[in-house]
């Protein structure tokens, strides 16, 4: 087994899953292979499943290396449809991508004349989950026909993954996107109907028009905490001022710059809300920003002033469960303990993060932190998107 090293070296999110990939014919199908390394590096098993027309595009070899297993081309007497994807089947997933329009029409209409869309219609006649990632030109996915297509499978609960418009293409999505959907979609959904707002990243306090005061958070503590709530069915709003470079379904980006706009954005957010989690490092401070370039001098005095505290002002009019972060600098580990009680009862939080950020966590792709619940009290070191996981994970359990 030579992907022993590389499985699961990204993550375990689908450790135990078997997903059977679908190549089809689209010039797109050169990514599969990426694509399918990307999945074992977060744990799963892939199959890989590939057209006649795809064949012409990349070899079944190139699929059989990426996956360390056969690649089916044919169904043979061995019934690889019913062996994956029927009711008994071991597979947990057909992922079809790239997915042509032909393909996608044919799933639509219930042929199937090649191993791709055979899979498909025993996949949903056995009730299996079904993702599909098009890539096509504009005009075709834009065609009535395929457009009542896709409907027509949505309505039969197959998700799509929204291609990329570009050059007049809808252009295959990116790996990172067609992945952490395949995740939501196998993860277990006990989140679903909950809606959650997550504050992550710093905030710009404007000196002038082009000279700003920031802090050097990265912002991705709460996003990778954002991320784990969605995968777990809830739909989460996240502000930040580091939006990520795509969209995902149930997944709304509101950009902000100022401690202003993202408290701003955070009260109206909450008014639906299930859970606030406001991992932010939102400015202390601000001013009044002056209307023309500050001109160069040997020293300058700047009069800043208290900003608001985003997370006082929601508790004001929020109700719901709340995870609150606390950043401290050279702190001793019981001092921290001391600080990250005391602002758990005043914003009467359920959960507070508190974390020494001098050498770590702030800007870092690892952190440490002192997660205290009603329930517990410990300690967490690793990477964020582990701590994020073990943090929404004892909030579920403490909390809800």
């Amino acid at each position: 087994m030579h992907l022993t090293r590389i499985r699961g070296s990204r993550s375990l999110k689908l450790s135990g899953k078997k997903i059977v990939l679908g190549v089809t014919g689209s010039i797109a199908a050169i990514e599969a292979v990426k694509l399918a390394r990307e999945l074992v590096r977060r744990g799963a098993e892939v199959h890989a499943v590939m057209s006649e027309a795809a064949q012409k595009i990349i070899h079944p070899y190139a699929l059989e290396f990426a996956t360390d297993n056969r690649v089916v081309t044919e169904i043979t007497g061995m019934i690889e449809h019913v062996e994956f994807l029927g009711v008994d089947g071991s597979a947990d997933l057909l992922l079809i991508a790239p997915a042509t329009a032909n393909t996608i029409a044919k799933i639509a209409a219930g042929i199937d004349d090649t191993p791709v869309t055979t899979m498909a219609t025993t996949a949903l006649g056995s009730g299996k989950s079904i993702i599909i990632a098009p890539a096509m030109h504009e005009s075709m996915i834009n065609n009535p026909a395929v457009v009542k297509a896709i409907e027509k499978l949505k309505r039969a609960g197959v998700e799509f993954v929204e291609p990329r418009y570009e050059e007049g293409k809808a252009k295959f999505p990116e790996i990172e996107k067609i992945c952490l959907q395949v995740e939501r979609r196998l993860y277990e959904r006990d989140l679903e109907g909950r809606k959650v707002v997550v504050t992550a990243g710093p905030t710009m306090e404007f000196l002038d028009p082009i000279r700003y005061i920031t802090n050097r958070s990265s912002g991705k503590m709460g996003y990778e905490i954002a991320l784990e709530f969605w995968r777990r069915g809830a739909r989460v709003t996240l502000i930040t001022s580091k939006p990520p470079a795509f969209d995902l379904p149930d997944f709304e980006v509101v950009r902000v710059i100022s401690v202003k706009d993202m408290l701003d954005a955070s009260l109206n957010a909450v008014r639906d809300a299930d859970v606030f989690v406001s991992s932010a490092a939102a400015a202390d401070f601000t001013m009044d920003m002056k209307n023309s370039k500050i001109k160069t001098a040997e020293k300058l005095t700047l009069e800043l002033v208290a900003a608001p505290k985003v997370l006082r002002e929601v508790r004001k009019v929020f109700d719901g469960k709340v995870i609150a972060f606390k950043a401290e600098t050279g702190v001793s580990d019981e001092e921290l303990e001391r600080i990250a009680r005391e602002k758990m009862q005043t914003d009467r939080a359920e959960m507070i993060v508190a974390n020494d950020v001098l050498n770590i966590g702030m800007g870092t792709e690892d952190t440490r932190v002192l997660i205290i619940t009603s329930q517990r009290k410990l300690w967490i070191e690793g990477g964020k998107q582990e701590v994020a996981e073990r943090i929404v994970d004892y909030f579920v359990r403490d909390c809800l």
